[in-house]
C-alpha cells in the first residue's frame, strides 16, 4: 500500500523532472566545416585543407579537427577567431594548442556569445607560419545545412 506521503514525495521528483526536461531537450549538437582560403599564401601554392568542428551545446564543447598541405613553412601557431567574413579584421577568440601537425584536434570550451557567433557562421580558424605569423590561411567555420541556427 503506498503511502499518502510516498505519493506526494513521488509527485514531486516527477515535476522536478518535469521542469528539467524542457531545458534538456535544447540540448544541441551543431557541425560545421571550413575549407581554407588564402590569407598571404601564394595563389600557386594551391592549399589545401580546412577544419571539421562540433559544438556540443550542453556543455558548450568545441572539437575541432584541422588538416592542411602546401603551407609556405610548418605552422607555428593557430586561433580561433571571430569576425564578419573573411575580408575582415577578425580579433582572436582563443590560441589553439599544439604541436601543429596535422591532423591537429583539440576542444574548446566557448561562452554564450561565442557559441552565437558560430551558429552564425562568424568563427574562423587561422593558420600561422614564421613567413607568416599573424595568419597564412584562414577557414571560416560554416554551420552544416539542415543545422538549427537559433
Amino acid at each position: 500500500m503506498i503511502s499518502k506521503k510516498h505519493f506526494t514525495l513521488s509527485a514531486a521528483l516527477l515535476t522536478g523532472a518535469l521542469a528539467f526536461a524542457p531545458a534538456l531537450s535544447h540540448a544541441e549538437t551543431i557541425q560545421s566545416e571550413g575549407i581554407f582560403a588564402s590569407e598571404k599564401a601564394s595563389p600557386a601554392a594551391r592549399v589545401t585543407g580546412g577544419v571539421r568542428a562540433t559544438l556540443e551545446t550542453e556543455n558548450n564543447l568545441l572539437s575541432y579537427t584541422i588538416t592542411w598541405n602546401n603551407l609556405s613553412g610548418p605552422v607555428t601557431g593557430a586561433e580561433l577567431m571571430a569576425a564578419k567574413d573573411l575580408s575582415k579584421t577578425a580579433e582572436k577568440v582563443a590560441d589553439l594548442k599544439g604541436p601543429y601537425v596535422a591532423p591537429l584536434t583539440g576542444t574548446l570550451t566557448l561562452s554564450a556569445d561565442q557559441i552565437d557567433l558560430y551558429r552564425h557562421g562568424q568563427l574562423f580558424v587561422g593558420l600561422g607560419t614564421a613567413s607568416h605569423p599573424h595568419g597564412e590561411v584562414r577557414a571560416q567555420l560554416i554551420p552544416a545545412p539542415g543545422t538549427n541556427t537559433k
